[in-house]
């Protein structure tokens, strides 16, 4: 069988589908990387904005790659580049199969009105180029139900497989009442640390780390000086030594505006930390409710941990060990996958 694995950037291809190709490789079937970035098979330099006519003609390119290399399944990933793939089927006799693997629907809670209803109307208008979706949290399977997002069915998955043993996230020895909170994440608005950083007002015994670099760095670092709270707040920026961080901590915070399934999240509670997050898809299905608050309440939230205590989490099912096995027979199912094919698409390339 003749696959196509596409993502908007390679850096997402790498950290959550490599087992899977692999796999898929060692089966006999053929695979190729739709991407942007080092890597890909099938370079497209996605734009990251994502309505961008840059990627209106991109899908235009895809659309002749398809044609031209008549695969048998695409399975899509990431929202930018699962709108542009199946766009470019619309109306393609003998499209390929399409499985869409939502790592998190860009609207519902957490977002405006008017962006829910855009973000909605544009998987009801690729309902047709949709066969199968798979899911990551109950509240997106509730999303996909309800609307009837696809053709067929919808599946709930434990996550792509998280190898702990590779991350080295070291075992965290947390104090209590906390005072070294952390955050791990890009800087950006949905996940919102500005809040992380405002809620500081109300705890004035807390030291916060934000573990990352990203668009938002230069209006928190704005902020943390206009309210002197250099001392208080450390940036790391960009770092692959995540554990370094997790092990000084005392308590995982998340502001998080929406979430597919954080797995930030996870690490940090296998590491034995425990975690206040807002109330939002995503986070709802790992945090206790006794840990959630309702995001942006500040007052909310620094209540939470002043009485934090220590808490414990099992993971395991979220493992690669545990999760991977489930999830490749459901990509099976969902691509109707049995024997390889025997035509090779690089040569068609």
């Amino acid at each position: 069988m003749k696959i196509i694995i596409a993502a908007s950037n390679m850096v997402h291809i790498n950290n959550f589908h490599r087992e899977y190709i692999e796999k898929f490789r060692q089966e006999g079937h053929e695979v190729l990387v739709l991407s942007s970035g080092e890597g890909a098979d099938i370079n497209i330099p996605f734009k990251k904005r994502a309505f961008s006519l840059k990627n209106a003609f991109l899908s235009l390119k895809i659309r002749k790659i398809i044609k031209h290399l008549k695969p048998d399944v695409i399975f899509v990933h990431t929202t930018l580049c699962a709108f542009w793939v199946r766009l470019a089927l619309k109306g393609m006799k003998n499209r390929p199969r399409v499985v869409n693997t939502v790592h998190g629907y860009l609207f519902g809670n957490g977002y405006g009105r008017l962006h829910n209803k855009i973000y909605l109307l544009s998987e009801k208008i690729l309902k047709k180029q949709t066969d199968n979706i798979v899911v990551m949290n109950a509240d997106d399977e509730k999303i996909a139900k309800e609307n009837s997002l696809c053709i067929g069915a919808v599946y709930k998955i434990d996550g792509m497989g998280i190898d702990f043993l590779k991350k080295e996230i070291p075992k965290a020895a947390p104090t209590f009442p906390p005072k070294k909170l952390i955050y791990v994440g890009e800087l950006n608005k949905r996940k919102n640390q500005i809040m992380l950083v405002r809620a500081l007002e109300f705890l004035p015994e807390c030291h916060l780390t934000l573990v990352g670099d990203g668009g938002e760095r230069a209006k928190i670092e704005k902020y943390i000086k206009k309210k002197n709270l250099t001392e208080r707040v450390h940036i790391t920026g960009f770092t692959r030594d995540v554990g370094r961080y997790i092990k000084e901590a005392d308590l995982y915070v998340s502001a998080s505006l929406a979430e597919g399934l954080p797995f930030n999240i996870l690490e940090a509670q296998r590491a034995g930390l425990t975690v206040i997050a807002s109330r939002v898809k995503g986070q709802t299905d790992l945090v206790a409710s006794e840990y959630l608050y309702e995001p942006n309440d500040i007052e909310a939230f620094a209540q939470l941990v002043k009485n934090a205590k220590q808490t414990s989490v099992d993971v395991s099912k979220y493992e690669m060990q545990n999760a991977f096995p489930k999830n490749i027979e459901i990509y099976r199912q969902c691509a109707k996958i049995s024997e390889p094919a025997h035509r090779n698409m690089k040569e068609v390339i």
